[in-house]
Parts: structure tokens; sequence; C-alpha cells
């Protein structure tokens, strides 16, 4: 009995001593426990640097993990430290030394955390060294020799010691050298010198013992149900049967192959070989033959924004040929009194005659509906696209000849009806190293444009008769535009534009009229002085009429306003700009105080099809106005009455 009591007291004794424990452990680590549980915020990202500062926090920020994440975690700041020493290593600081100082805010439950970092001395590039290429020739040797993406001295960066050894291998591969490749770890340090700063870099390559050439080239087109010619892509394979090997050569032909309309894709791959000489297959997926898309778009005519809408077919084999056939029918609205219809038919021939000569023809008939007279056309374009060359400053030449017969009927002339016949021959020289279609942010555009108006009319009235009408003239034309990235990520963007041009009237004859506004120059509009409406500025009697001397430009500063953000807001952006010109009767009238300025404001959202922009503009210095009114806070209650124009547009003003 008196065991039994003693056994019950110890483990009566026992449970109180585990009680008496989890209690005090509640004590000590209960608040860490319950503070495991908040979720803690970032409040702020900061960068310290004890000694020099080499990158700027924007770029640091690029690298850290924790500036995308709004949830603090030991784990994140740690990895990130490891992050930053990478991203240091990688640019020369192989001794960069990562702290933080984390600051937590339980009561609003966010964090702040600083990185401080020291850089240390940054090593630079004592030397290269090279193996694998004991056995190239020594032409090829000589073209390696002149690659300079990095040379002795230079601040030591992983980044371009992989593009120096890349370009090692295009040029090894690029002269017959098929397999050559990098041995594992190449272009790793392999002598670091730390009293001078300095390393050793080492490229290894390997498959450079054989000299490969290129066989024949069979074509093999899967699923072809539309009966397509093999002849049609063999004929974009650059390389010949014996040639010595090359990728940029391969690379070419499958470019060039899926050019062809029909064709999706082509793959040139090597068939087994044992020698040196190498026959490939080319592996080729066609296209839909036929295809039928509604599509919407806004252009500009005569300064007037048009927002238009249309169905399109479009043959990607016509006529058992790289030929395509296009067949439109689009309208185009301004507003119910400006209106304009087309149906076109376009046919598009690569290849014409030479292999840089794209022929395009595009026959339209329509009808537009402008202020004061509506009129029926049928117009002919034919264009020859000539390809120089992408390293050249022209790279591309055109040749337009447009044939236009229109039937007019005016609402302002005694006889109500008239018909003309309109003709331009011109040659336009292209310059475009810009980096985007829809939305530049770095590059130069140039185009310059001569052309002459009347040689087929006059022929043919002098044939058929007197009542068709005709203008002649010699028209010029250039048009500029730079764009200057201001920021990491392209967020800010500087755009430019300058366009000038002349039109010289000339010739006599009771069928001459002047010449037409389809031709002539305007201002005003929202691809023009956004401070005035489409076709309303000018040192004319009538703006609206047009001029044949025009001098115009702006400058407008592109920003995105959250970058970093997601959803909705990503593609927001906005733009400040100055725009200025005019456009007089003839070039003898020009004056430097009748230029025209306008400032403003606008919003812009990205679309696929480009941003959509809305421009707030107002009119800084009008020549035209009264005296005393041509500023813009020369009389301050008019700013919103008359000096002022609310823009629309799809795509960039310039």
């Amino acid at each position: 009995m008196i065991k039994s009591h003693l056994l019950k007291l110890r483990v009566k004794k026992s449970v109180h001593s585990i009680l008496f424990l989890c209690a005090v452990s509640l004590m000590i680590f209960g608040s860490d426990i319950s503070y495991s549980q908040e979720i803690i915020g970032i409040d702020e990202i900061e960068f310290s640097h004890k000694g020099k500062q080499t990158f700027d926090d924007g770029q640091l920020k690029d690298v850290i993990a924790i500036n995308k994440s709004k949830i603090y975690t030991k784990k994140l700041v740690e990895t990130d430290i490891q992050k930053l020493k990478k991203f240091y290593f990688d640019n020369g600081f192989f001794d960069v030394a990562v702290d933080t100082a984390i600051y937590i805010d339980r009561e609003d439950e966010e964090a702040s955390v600083k990185y401080i970092i020291t850089e240390n001395n940054r090593y630079k590039l004592d030397s290269t060294v090279l193996y694998g290429l004991e056995k190239i020739p020594e032409e090829t040797l000589e073209k390696i020799k002149k690659i300079n993406t990095i040379k002795k001295g230079d601040n030591y960066s992983k980044v371009l010691i992989l593009q120096y050894g890349n370009e090692i291998l295009d040029t090894l591969q690029n002269n017959g050298f098929m397999n050559a490749r990098y041995i594992n770890d190449s272009g790793t340090v392999i002598k670091r010198f730390k009293s001078e700063s300095k390393v050793v870099v080492e490229l290894s390559f390997t498959g450079t013992d054989t000299l490969y050439y290129f066989g024949t080239a069979q074509i093999n087109i899967k699923n072809n149900e539309y009966g397509v010619r093999t002849e049609l892509p063999a004929e974009e394979i650059t390389f010949k049967d014996g040639e010595i090997y090359s990728k940029a050569k391969k690379l070419e032909s499958e470019r060039n192959m899926t050019k062809i309309p029909i064709i999706s894709s082509a793959k040139l791959n090597p068939d087994p070989y044992s020698g040196n000489k190498v026959n490939f297959t080319a592996d080729i997926t066609l296209n839909k033959r036929n295809e039928v898309t509604p599509y919407i778009k806004g252009s500009n005519f005569e300064n007037r924004f048009y927002l238009g809408a249309g169905v399109r077919y479009l043959n990607k084999y016509f006529l058992q040929g790289n030929r395509t056939l296009m067949l439109e029918l689009e309208e185009d609205f301004n507003s119910s009194s400006i209106n304009r219809t087309e149906i076109s038919a376009t046919v598009t021939q690569p290849h014409f005659i030479k292999r840089e000569l794209t022929l395009i023809n595009k026959l339209s008939f329509g009808f537009n509906n402008v202020e004061n007279y509506k009129n029926y056309y049928a117009a002919n374009v034919t264009t020859l696209n000539y390809f120089i060359a992408p390293h050249t400053f022209y790279n591309n030449a055109y040749l337009d000849l447009t044939e236009e017969l229109i039937w007019i009927k005016y609402d302002t002339i005694a006889t109500g009806r008239q018909t003309q016949f309109n003709s331009f021959l011109s040659v336009t020289l292209e310059h475009d190293n810009t980096n985007n279609l829809l939305a530049p942010s770095k590059g130069f555009y140039h185009s310059i444009l001569v052309g002459t108006s009347g040689l087929i009319p006059r022929l043919v009235t002098s044939t058929i008769g007197k009542q068709i009408f005709y203008s002649e003239f010699f028209k010029v034309y250039t048009l500029n535009k730079f764009y200057f990235s201001l920021s990491r990520g392209d967020n800010t963007v500087l755009a430019t534009n300058l366009k000038i041009g002349d039109i010289i009237e000339y010739g006599k004859g009771e069928n001459k009229i002047p010449v037409q506004p389809a031709y002539k120059f305007f201002s005003g509009g929202s691809s023009s002085l956004r401070g005035w409406n489409a076709k309303a500025n000018g040192i004319l009697a009538d703006p609206v009429n047009g001029g044949t001397f025009l001098l115009e430009g702006s400058v407008e500063l592109r920003k995105k306003l959250f970058p970093s953000a997601e959803g909705f807001m990503k593609n927001l952006g906005a733009a400040f700009f100055v725009d200025y010109g005019n456009v007089w009767e003839t070039h003898k009238e020009f004056r430097a105080n009748q230029i025209a300025m306008a400032i403003g404001f606008g919003v812009r959202y990205d679309l696929f099809i480009g941003p959509i922009r809305f421009d707030f503009g107002f009119k800084l210095y009008d020549p035209s106005a009264p005296e005393g009114e041509q500023w813009l806070f020369d009389n301050p209650g008019r700013i919103f009455k008359d000096k002022f124009a609310i823009q629309f547009g799809i795509g960039q003003a310039f």
C-alpha cells in the first residue's frame, strides 16, 4: 500500500513538473510563436555602400528577389545576399562583402531591409587562354584574332567573356567546323593575381579537328495537301554542294524558306554522315493556304484620324507560287460627314527578277465623303521595293507609280462635277535602325521622297480628249525621327521628328488644275500640331485645302508610369510634348516668325495594336491669331475656348 501511494505521489509530481515546464516555455517563447504566425510586409529596401559605389540602386534592385515580393522572410534576404554576391562576382568584384541591417516594425507589421555592400577591388583581365584551336587553318585563326569584344586591361565581365566565346564559336561554325562546341566550365577564371587585381581566363573548345562541307539538300514537305512545288523552297537555299559548311548560310536558308507565305516553318537537319561531307533534309510544314480575318485599325489621311474596320482575305499560294493575293473591304470613319469606303486587291511578288526586288500591285475602288465634295475613284498603285543591305545607310529603295481616275461631285463649283486623272511617279530612299515598329525607344528613321505628277495624264488627254483634268507638279519630302532611351528598361524615351516638304507646280493648258488635296500638306491634328484640330492650322486662305510647303516637327518625352506594376497599370504611360511648324501656300511665302507652336501632355495605354493615346494640346504660339492674342496666356479666358484641342490616336504620334 505504501509503495502504491508513493508511486501515485511521484506520478502526480511528474505531471505537475511537466505542466510547469510547459507554462515556463510559453512565457519564454510564446511571443515568438505568435509573431512567427504574422505576415510581415516590405516597407523599404535600401542599399548602403562602404567605399565606392559602381552600380546604381535601380540596377541592384533588379538583381534581388525581395524587390518583387510583398512579404518579408529571412530566407528571402539570405538568398538575395547570395544573388548580390554573384552579381558583383560576375562583374569582377571577387572580394565583395554583403551584409544586412533589418528593422521590423511589429506594430505596422512591416520590415525595412538595408543591404550593406563593400565592393573592394575590381579585377581586370590580364589575358585569355584558348584551348582546342591547334588544328584550325591559319585564315580562320586570323579571323578569331580580330575579335576584340574583350582585351587586356578590361574590367572582368562574365557577360562579355561569354559573348567573346560565342563569337569565336560562331567563327568556327561559319568556317567549316560544324561540331565546334564549348568544353564544360569554359570561360572560367584559372588564375587570380590578388595583389594586382588581375585574372587569367580560359576558353576551351572541342570539335575543331574536322573541317566539314555542304552536300546536297533534299526538300521534305509534310502533309503537302496543296501540292506545293519542292522547287519553291529549294530556290531559297543559299549554299551549294561542295562549299565549306557555314552555320550562317544554313540559318539564312531556313529564314528565306520561312519568308515564303505558304511555309510555316523550315528546319535544315543533317542526314546521317560518316565523312566530312554532310547532306541535309529541309523539313517543312505549311500554313493554311486561305485565311479570312476581320480587323480594326487607326489611320491618318490628310491629317485626320480615321477609325477603320474591315475584312481581309489572304491567299498565301496564289497562282502556285510564292506570291500572295489579298482582298480587302474597309470602312474608315471620322464623322458622319467625313468617311471612306474602299475595296481592293493586292498582289505581292517577292524575288521579282532578282532576290532583293519585291513587286506589289494594288488595285482599288472606293468612295470618299468629305466636307465640300464627294468622289468615286479607281486607283492602281505599283510599287517596286529594292532591299539594298542592312549595313548601308539606305536600307530600302522604293519606286512607286500611282494612277488615279476620279469622278468628283463638288458642292461649291458651278459645273458640279469633274473627272480627274492623276498620276504620281516617285522614288523613296529609306533608312531605319529603330528597335521597335509600334513604339520605338532607340534608333533613327530617315526617308526622302522625290516625285513628279502628270506624265501619264498628259499622254492620255492628248489622245482621248479634253474633258479629263490633271495637275503637274514636282514634289520632295523628307521625314526624320530620332529616339533616345533615358532609363533602364526603356521606361523613359525622348522622341523627336522633323518633316520638310515642298511641291512646285509647272505646266500650262486648259486641262490643267491645281495640285489636289491628296498630294498636298496639312497642319494640325493628332499626328501634327496637336493644339489645332485636323487641317485647322496654316498660313493659308483656307487650311482645309492644304498648302505646298511644309516645315513641322515635335519633341516628346514618353514615360511608362508603373513599369513594375502588374495588371492594368503596367501598360499605362504619359507624354509631354512640344510641336512646331506650319504649312504655307508656297516655299516663297515661308517666314520664320510664322512657325506655330503647340504644347501639351497625353496619356498612353499599350495594346497589341500599339498604344492608344489621348493628347491635350494648347496653342502656345498662333501666328494666325490677331495681334495681342498670339501667345497662349495673352488672353487666359480663351485658353479652353479656341486655344485647346483634344486628340485621339492609335499608335505613337510619330
